[in-house]
Formats: structure tokens, C-alpha cells, sequence
């Protein structure tokens, strides 16, 4: 869903660059 993709690119832009733990990718791709 388009929530699920926004609350994503959301944590991926807090992710830290010197450890980057990436958060799962929503089920549905788009």
C-alpha cells in the first residue's frame, strides 16, 4: 500500500549511514 511505502522511504531516511540497518521493504512492490 502507498501508506506502507511512506512510512518506508520514512525509516530509510533515518537510517544510519555508518550502520546501516535497512528496515524491510513493504510486501507489494510497486
Amino acid at each position: 500500500s502507498l501508506l506502507a511505502w511512506r512510512k518506508y522511504r520514512v525509516q530509510v531516511n533515518r537510517v544510519d549511514t555508518l550502520k546501516p540497518v535497512w528496515p524491510e521493504k513493504p510486501a507489494s512492490s510497486l
